[in-house]
């Protein structure tokens, strides 16, 4: 007989293959990334290269670009050295407390040295507002970057700039949420896209402003001054500024007769030429020894009426000596014959050293003579050595700087002067007579006794 099948069970036991397990568990991991992602700080995925959010970021405060430069800049700097420290570790299989303090020590030190990185400190408005995002979330900002260098994976990655800026739950709270969103990649493309967009903006500029320029009109020459300046550039009628600052300077003032122990003055226009010389310059000045005083007669008129008495004092003196010089070596039949002229050399005679005033005031002095002059100054241009000029300080200020007193002891005394010429000057003449003077000079007139005088009148103000 044929057989039969068993009768079915009542109750169905089902037992689900292999495939569909594996199917189910990935499922159930995908439901928890998702809540796990929704739990978390957001991150921009879309592109953010739009023209709305382009503006926006333009447009943001001083404190979000520094909050977010910073971010930036920790994200790239600090956190790949803690990193490869915990590599380290991680490798030797240790993790003890001293670990952990090496990790802290390059967070903070990061952290506290971030507003130093060269896009937060080459904007002042951006540095000020680092620094005060420092003074006042310092700790906090320790503690957010240590937790995530310390504690995230290698493969992860935490938005900081969601948990530092954003107005609604970061620590500074000065980025709005929309700008907060975006994560490290996202904020250096905006960031170059900017830096762009600002060249090309300087660089159209200077094509129309280059484009405008043409032909200026014939006619009034009133009329054209108003419409083009020096530079040939076409402004605002309205506009009478010229574009070219004229130079500051006052008329020439005659020298006085060579060896009369009187001061010569400069004015700007012919200080390269009086004081400099050289090629393309008449005169003999690169051949003598030229010590000028840079005067601020208003600003410090105490000061430089002592400074001013050093000047006259060590003139005479250095003239009186060259004369007496010149009659020795005439009645030893040493020098040629001269004229009758008994207060100084012979007529057409070149002088060794020069004694002179510029009102730095009222003058202007020429680039780069005059770039370190902003107080009153005594240098000496040595002949033969014009481009190594010496500085005489006042003693007030060890850089011969304005420190800003009007007292009459600080200027220069008389011995000062002296020194300057016997150990710098360029010619021999010069050096001898400075060293002719150092000693014949009476020793309280050679430490400045002239400014007690001065001193008293200083005082009595």
């Amino acid at each position: 007989p044929r057989a039969r099948c068993p009768p079915p069970s009542s109750v169905a036991m089902f037992r689900p293959g292999p495939a569909l397990r594996a199917a189910t568990l990935v499922v159930l991991v995908a439901v928890a990334a998702a809540q796990i992602a929704t739990d978390t700080a957001p991150t921009s995925r879309a592109d953010p290269d739009t023209p709305r959010l382009r503006e926006r970021f333009a447009q943001r405060s001083a404190s979000c670009t520094a909050c977010q430069r910073a971010v930036c800049h920790l994200d790239e700097n600090m956190l790949p050295k803690v990193f490869d420290e915990r590599g380290k570790v991680e490798r030797l299989a240790s993790g003890t407390s001293s670990d952990f303090g090496r990790f802290g020590g390059i967070v903070e030190t990061s952290v506290s040295g971030m507003c130093g990185a060269q896009p937060i400190a080459a904007e002042p408005a951006t540095r000020k507002a680092c620094e005060k995002l420092l003074e006042q979330h310092e700790e906090q900002l320790v503690e957010k970057w240590y937790a995530t260098a310390v504690s995230e994976s290698f493969d992860s990655e935490t938005n900081m700039n969601w948990l530092l800026c954003s107005e609604s739950e970061g620590v500074a709270k000065v980025c709005p949420d929309e700008l907060a969103t975006l994560d490290v990649p996202s904020l250096v493309r905006l960031e170059t896209r900017r830096r762009w967009d600002q060249t090309r903006a300087r660089n159209d500029e200077a094509r129309r402003r280059s484009e405008n320029k043409n032909t200026p009109p014939r006619g009034n020459p009133q009329r054209k001054a108003q419409l083009f300046g020096q530079d040939g550039i076409k402004r605002d009628p309205k506009d009478t500024r010229d574009t070219a600052p004229k130079r500051m300077t006052q008329r020439p003032i005659s020298r006085p007769p060579v060896g009369s122990g009187g001061l010569e003055h400069f004015v700007s226009s012919d200080f390269a030429k009086r004081a400099i010389g050289g090629k393309g310059q008449a005169g003999d000045a690169d051949a003598t020894d030229v010590l000028v005083y840079f005067a601020f007669p208003r600003r410090n008129p105490f000061k430089h009426a002592a400074a001013l008495d050093t000047f006259q004092v060590v003139s005479n003196t250095v003239a009186k000596t060259t004369r007496v010089n010149k009659k020795r070596e005439k009645a030893k039949g040493g020098a040629a014959k001269s004229n009758s002229n008994s207060r100084g050399p012979p007529r057409g005679s070149k002088p060794t050293v020069v004694f002179a005033v510029l009102d730095a005031e009222r003058n202007e002095v020429p680039h780069p003579w005059g770039a370190s002059v902003d107080g009153p100054s005594v240098v000496l241009y040595p002949a033969g050595n014009k481009e190594k000029p010496r500085l005489l300080p006042f003693r007030d200020n060890g850089n011969g700087r304005d420190s800003g007193s009007d007292n009459p002891t600080d200027a220069p005394a008389p011995a000062d002067v002296l020194a300057l010429l016997q150990k710098r000057a360029g010619r021999f003449e010069t050096r001898d007579a400075a060293g002719v003077c150092f000693v014949q000079m009476d020793q309280h007139l050679l430490q400045g006794g002239n400014r007690d005088k001065f001193q008293l009148e200083n005082d009595e103000l």
